[in-house]
């Protein structure tokens, strides 16, 4: 591995009893080289613990791991712990079943390197689900995994952006000694949702612009053994949910204050126009698909897709034309969930190696 740069980025994974995921990403950045180094955030049990601790041990010359046993509740806990451990100048998390992809992190470091106004930086991602639950499989389905990027001017632009269209910036890059000064925010904070997304995704966007590099950069698995949130009403309506909603507030408050140097009444009424957007649209959202799920758009949008799926198999040519040039000049957006499986793509030398590795041909 080479020598540590300015553009080395630190890979923050929390995870507990769950060894085989954890095994199975160290196994890919060992077979592509990854030179980042990699945090483990651990609250396993013994058993689990210990598989974990063998394979960096088997894996030690090959990859750079830094294990930390973390009797924390919580992925979020740990994600503080971790953060406060980095030494890099940059830092991104991953879940324990995901996958970073190393030449994209570095992309984004380097661009956040050469671009001060900007914050964080991510590539492109997907998510897959395999045929049965588990670590390894055969691939059953892929989907686009919504990324994209915020470079309005001012803190307060960006995240009335931010609230009023979410996709969380978690999996970014981001720089770490922002991260860093941030920890203080959380200590008052013990609903997961604030604490684990709302707060690391807003406050960066306040300092700075967020950017999307023309890359995949992460892959994400789609299991029934995620650490799920609630929906909507039963998170607002939860015993925790005021106390930290008032410190969370207040503390993206105070910092919009000062970074775009207004009054903290004008910027407490920035964050409550957001925040009531972003309430909005999601309490709406579910409210329709838990009481009214046959919408008339939404009979629709089966007719089209039925249409659509006919014409396809009718005519196959066409399919990878729509998808690959005519959908992504109507909608601006590459597809990438077809792209990343098409050798001629310049995105399948990133994924065939992340396929690979969930469907258990990679050996190390």
């Amino acid at each position: 591995m080479s020598d540590q740069t300015s553009t080395n980025v630190g890979i923050i994974i929390p995870t507990k009893d769950r060894a085989d995921f954890i095994i199975r990403q160290l196994r890919y950045y060992a077979s592509v080289g990854c030179q980042h180094i990699i945090y483990i955030g651990d609250s396993s049990s013994k058993e689990e613990s210990e598989k974990i601790g063998a394979e960096i041990k088997r894996l030690n010359n090959k990859i750079k791991t830094k294990y930390y046993y973390l009797p924390l509740d919580g992925a979020e806990r740990k994600y503080m712990y971790l953060i406060s451990q980095v030494k890099e100048k940059y830092t991104c998390l991953s879940g324990d079943d995901d996958y970073q992809i190393p030449k994209s992190i570095t992309k984004c470091a380097e661009f956040l390197e050469a671009n001060p106004e900007y914050s964080t930086a991510s590539g492109y991602a997907v998510s897959f689900r395999l045929k049965r639950h588990g670590v390894y499989g055969e691939l059953l389905r892929l989907a686009d995994y919504p990324r994209r990027q915020i470079e309005d001017t001012t803190g307060a632009e960006r995240i009335i952006n931010f609230f009023n269209n979410f996709n969380t910036t978690n999996f970014s890059v981001i720089r770490t000694d922002y991260v860093q000064k941030y920890l203080r925010g959380f200590e008052k904070i013990t609903d997961r949702q604030f604490l684990g997304e709302l707060l690391p995704c807003s406050l960066p966007l306040i300092y700075g612009k967020s950017k999307i590099i023309d890359c995949l950069g992460f892959v994400r698995q789609i299991h029934d053994q995620h650490y799920g949130l609630p929906n909507f009403f039963d998170w607002i309506t939860s015993s925790d949910w005021h106390s930290s909603y008032v410190s969370f507030e207040k503390e993206i408050s105070e910092s919009l204050a000062v970074k775009d140097n207004i009054s903290n009444e004008d910027a407490t009424a920035i964050i409550r126009q957001s925040f009531w957007a972003h309430l909005q649209r999601y309490l709406s959202k579910e409210y329709e698909a838990r009481y009214h799920p046959k919408t008339k758009s939404g009979l629709i949008k089966q007719v089209i897709n039925s249409i659509k799926s006919k014409i396809a198999r009718a005519i196959p040519v066409l399919k990878p034309i729509y998808r690959m040039v005519v959908k992504p000049a109507i909608t601006g957006n590459k597809e990438l969930n077809f792209e990343v499986l098409q050798p001629r793509s310049k995105y399948y030398q990133d994924f065939k190696p992340v396929m690979d590795s969930f469907t258990g041909k990679i050996k190390t």
